[in-house]
């Protein structure tokens, strides 16, 4: 097929390299460089948090060689309905797309920019792709389809919402407020982005002390234990915003072309919570495969690597707790590493304590780095406590020929076959996960399946995406 006959891409999420690199990150820029080497034109529009440049400005830059607009945002946290319809980024996306003229809008996450991105492609003609990837489009709070003490809210019980938004929606820190309060009053020769510069500049000490003091004064606690759990009423009822939130997700989807999911689990879930989609596909994930697997150590201590963002609803703090009762052996039995961001310090650090000296923290790392990682480990372990879709980290432990160790819940027990690819355990059972961990034998002898390969999966995409725009 020769290039003028490729559709012509922009994609859409809510943040991108290099400020944030998580799951939704990883995968839309591996399916966007992809699919750039097969001829296709690629732009890619998110948010950005620049304290000090203009709110709703845009930063044009290029990521790997595709080009970027980033919006920016530096207000996460708003109250609806603006933090569902925002009009001011429904102009400057318009400008984008405009500029861009795309043949398709691959829309992979819409949080903490607007939905009527998708009015506006459909205003311009433009078909519309959504790659489903959380439960944001039925939970206002972050996706998660978790309430503030921990227990999961699935199916969405929308009468809690109100009080379960409220709360998510309040969780900037006295450091946001100080900077965008300082970047407002610079002198006129300051560039506008002096503040997020200067932090960035800050040592890595410097950082994750400042972080700390942030997240503690904030307020957000690294376990939920002993949170009551919020009630129903005795006659329910739907708070206007969050029923009007519904209204217009319901109606947006309609109007979406194709809808694409990872996991089986995903979708079906989201239909439970109330949702109806036009077309949707089931579309697993894939990664890619590269050189054969190294084969897993035989003897010594079971070496187990987490790989994943230091928050709460990924569980690391799960797997500091299994770890730490082993912590008595000598010599040690279990010996762990920890790689990835940590946009809480604080919880870090907590997490860290709870191991017991056990975990090895190695912060953020590349990709190619995550592969060593994974070839010097035994097992890897996905300990979520949320309703995960399908987290990369899995797939590309079984690319490495690594048995994965996961939480029981949402789409992992898709991506992880009982006894053939890894174990499965009940979500927060440290106790179980210790038990696990404890069968070094049988995990070493697991005969791990490859996962499908990233070229198999974007020949797939790329057909959804052709018939689309046809």
């Amino acid at each position: 097929m020769s290039k003028r006959h490729l559709p012509r891409i922009l994609f859409v999420t809510h943040a991108y390299l290099p400020d944030s690199c998580a799951g939704v990150e990883g995968y839309t820029q591996r399916l966007a460089s992809a699919l750039a080497e097969r001829g296709h034109d690629v732009g890619l529009l998110c948010a950005r948090v620049r304290p000090g440049l203009a709110q709703n400005s845009v930063i044009e830059e290029s990521v790997d060689g595709i080009s970027v607009w980033g919006i920016v945002q530096n207000y996460p946290y708003r109250d609806l309905p603006e933090a569902l319809n925002d009009p001011a980024v429904d102009r400057v996306a318009r400008t984008v797309m405009q500029s861009f003229a795309p043949d398709l809008l691959s829309v992979q996450s819409l949080a903490g920019l607007s939905l009527g991105i998708l009015a506006v492609a459909a205003d311009l003609g433009i078909p519309r792709v959504l790659h489903l990837h959380d439960a944001w489009w039925s939970c206002p709070s972050g996706g998660q389809r978790r309430r503030p003490c921990g227990s999961l809210c699935a199916p969405v019980d929308r009468s809690l919402c109100a009080a379960c938004f409220d709360t998510f929606r309040h969780r900037e820190g006295p450091l946001e407020k100080a900077g965008r309060w300082l970047a407002g009053r610079l002198p006129g020769a300051i560039p506008a982005d002096a503040v997020h510069r200067s932090f960035a500049a800050l040592p890595e000490g410097a950082q994750h002390g400042l972080k700390k003091l942030n997240e503690r004064a904030a307020g957000w606690s690294s376990s939920r234990s002993g949170v009551p759990r919020p009630a129903p009423s005795s006659e329910p009822e739907i708070d206007p915003r969050i029923a009007a939130r519904h209204r217009a997700i319901s109606a947006a989807l309609r109007t979406v072309d194709r809808v694409l999911s990872p996991s089986a689990f995903l979708l079906e879930s989201l239909r439970s919570d109330g949702l109806d989609f036009p077309r949707a596909d089931l579309v697993p994930t894939g990664v890619p495969l590269g050189s054969p697997p190294l084969p897993p150590s035989s003897t010594g201590p079971l070496k187990v690597l987490y790989v994943g963002t230091w928050v709460e609803h990924k569980g690391p703090h799960v797997l500091a707790k299994a770890l730490a009762r082993s912590a008595g052996d000598s010599p040690p039995t279990i010996i762990a590493r920890a790689a990835g961001p940590a946009p809480f310090p604080a919880y870090r650090d907590d997490a860290l304590a709870l191991a017991e000296g056990r975990i090895t923290p190695l912060g953020t790392l590349t990709s190619a780095a995550v592969r060593e990682q994974m070839d010097w480990a035994d097992v890897v372990v996905v300990p979520s406590l949320w309703a995960e879709n399908a987290p990369l980290v899995a797939l590309e432990a079984r690319a490495a020929g690594r048995p994965v160790i996961a939480s029981d819940i949402g789409g992992l027990p898709e991506l992880v076959k009982e006894g053939t690819d890894g174990l499965l355990f009940p979500p927060g059972d440290a106790d179980a996960l210790a038990a696990l961990l404890q069968q070094s034998a049988k995990i070493r002898g697991l005969e791990v399946r490859p996962p499908r390969s990233l070229t198999h999966f974007v020949d797939e995409v790329q057909t959804h995406y052709t018939e689309v725009s046809a």
